[in-house]
């Protein structure tokens, strides 16, 4: 059996296409499969559009969440609740294409035990792929090279049983699914595809969100940012020392007040140096803290299931 995953959130106005475009491509699949819907507390009543045009497939969960806990916890929960011997997530804003499924469903049973979909092509402004060049050069600088994420790559991936029972252990609140999907390793490929564009909806993928999801991906996948804190203050002291021994030069040698200004600037650079530095040193104490409260990663408000009443 395969189980399709598919997280949503305020996607009433491209879930019923989804929908009809996902079941053409699984009607004749070979294999038995489910489909598991994840409501993260949408707002525009995707819940109902989904109870009215879910009905289609045979089998079928729909995960109502109690609240919104983030697209990576309703991924967690869609795991939890898979039966399937392969499990594939995908969004159901349709540039995830339901077309490819079959295709990673091929590449599975050649013996892979994770196939990812590659974009092609990033259909996106120009200052969104810039940020992603640098998230990806900071990932790798930062980053074990075993634990490498693929580039231009998303969460729309097949991953075998025994991945998924990996992943689902790993019970972390600070979750980035590529990163912990890397880590598993196993044999992993690649299937490369063009992109389409969104038809319908907004992205939710704003700079904001990927500037926040970067940053998160990173702190969640290494400690290497703390790291860098001592490399920080040995710059740190290497520049006061020659600011001192620009200040003391100065007053020997010349006016006093002479070169004053750029004295400023550079207390000032090592001011925010360190801030940054204490605030890298605040979000790691901040994850710690979340994950000793041991709250659960994310509540269940009711699961409508064709095959038994929850």
């Amino acid at each position: 059996m395969i189980t399709i995953i598919i997280p949503c959130y305020n996607e009433k106005e491209i879930i019923k296409d989804f929908i009809d475009e996902l079941y053409s491509n699984v009607k004749n699949l070979k294999d038995d499969f489910e489909i598991i819907f994840i409501d993260n507390k949408s707002t525009d009543n995707t819940v109902n559009t989904l109870k009215e045009n879910i009905a289609i497939f045979k089998n079928y969960k729909l995960i109502c969440l109690s609240n919104y806990f983030g697209k990576e916890a309703a991924i967690l929960s869609g795991l939890d609740k898979a039966s399937g011997d392969a499990s594939i997530i995908m969004d159901p804003d349709l540039e995830d294409p339901p077309s490819l499924i079959q295709e990673l469903i091929a590449k599975w049973k050649e013996g892979n035990d994770v196939v990812y979909a590659q974009r092609k092509n990033t259909e996106t402004t120009v200052l969104k792929k810039i940020m992603k060049k640098i998230f990806y050069f900071i990932f790798k600088s930062l980053v074990n090279k075993k634990f490498a994420i693929p580039e231009n790559t998303g969460d729309y991936r097949l991953l075998d049983k025994k991945i998924t029972k990996q992943l689902i252990s790993m019970r972390e609140r600070n979750r980035f699914l590529r990163g912990l999907v890397s880590f598993v390793g196993h044999k992993q490929e690649g299937i490369e595809f063009d992109r389409p564009f969104r038809k319908k909806g907004n992205s939710k993928s704003s700079i904001k969100f990927l500037i926040k999801y970067g940053f998160d991906a990173i702190l969640s996948s290494t400690s290497g940012p703390a790291g860098l804190i001592t490399k920080f203050g040995i710059l740190s002291l290497l520049i006061v020392f020659i600011i001192l021994t620009f200040v003391l030069t100065n007053k020997i040698f010349s006016d006093p007040y002479e070169g004053f200004s750029l004295t400023i600037l550079l207390i000032l650079f090592l001011f925010s140096l360190n801030t940054f530095m204490i605030g890298i040193i605040g979000e790691y104490v901040t994850r710690i803290y979340d994950e000793v409260k041991k709250r659960p990663n994310y509540i269940i408000e009711k699961i409508i299931d064709n095959q038994r009443n929850s």
